[in-house]
């Protein structure tokens, strides 16, 4: 099984300018992907696969040695964001969702999210270092031991709001855990029960026993509601009280001058 890791990462403003760099780099290739495959499906009614996608990057990075900049596994890792989305967009489309859409093409202020495989970075005292060839600022941020003792498969770059990366800036490591390892059965079992007016009730095998009771906000209002009733109420009375004299009093006047 895989699990992810979130750690927060503090960039520099070089860090996040190279960080741009390899973003454009990879949103190109993302783009020129996606209008291949677009391509197919309309010229030719087929899908294009990930492996053939993947055959055809020695050949794009040979006429456009800009490339090399990016580690050759993150692009591979792009492709596969890609394949990944589409498997999920038809996914969405055969269990009958109408809303689903298909990927879009990014644009230049989309910070694009960066994989790492695991011959991509290195993590040696607490610190994580990425490879790139864009310039001579290292890619490396302090993690302390929040990777230590994993067997960390892939690592990417993440910006919470990618657009003109306005969100932080996160690690998001993916990384092995033996199953049969992580489970022990201590012996010690709980029991839940969720319901209306207390929304859950537990006791465990101990005895040891909570309930959280399903929170009450008319109980916060109510009194409120009722005061603001009752001063309406008494408006209206005292409104009809007033009306009652004004016709007595206009009907007087009425009687004298008739007289």
């Amino acid at each position: 099984m895989q699990l992810v890791k979130k750690i927060r990462i503090y960039p520099t403003e070089e860090q996040i300018n190279v960080l741009w760099e390899l973003s454009d780099k990879c949103r190109v290739v993302y783009n020129f992907a996606l209008a291949d495959r677009k391509d197919a499906y309309d010229k030719e009614k087929r899908s294009v696969k990930y492996t053939e996608q993947q055959n055809k990057l020695p050949d794009f990075k040979k006429r456009n040695p800009e490339y090399n900049v990016v580690y050759s596994k993150t692009l591979q890792g792009i492709l596969k964001k890609l394949d990944s989305s589409y498997h999920s967009f038809f996914t969405h489309i055969k269990n009958g969702d109408k809303k689903a859409r298909p990927p879009n093409f990014k644009g230049r202020n989309y910070l694009m999210t960066i994989p790492y495989n695991q011959s991509g970075f290195k993590i040696e005292d607490g610190i994580i270092t990425f490879s790139h060839k864009v310039s001579n600022v290292p890619l490396s941020f302090e993690i302390c031991n929040l990777a230590e003792g994993l067997n960390v498969k892939q690592v990417e770059i993440v910006n919470d709001n990618p657009y003109k990366a306005r969100g932080k800036f996160f690690l998001c490591i993916a990384y092995d855990v033996d199953i049969e390892d992580t489970y022990f059965d201590n012996r010690n079992y709980q029991a839940i029960d969720l319901g209306i007016t207390k929304i859950v009730t537990a006791i465990n095998t101990e005895g040891k026993f909570f309930e959280v009771k399903t929170p009450r906000p008319d109980n916060y209002w109510n009194p409120k509601i009722d005061a603001a009733k009752s001063r309406k109420d008494h408006c209206i009375g005292v409104k009809k009280r007033f009306c009652k004299k004004q016709e007595i009093f206009e009907n007087s006047q009425s009687s004298y001058k008739n007289e």
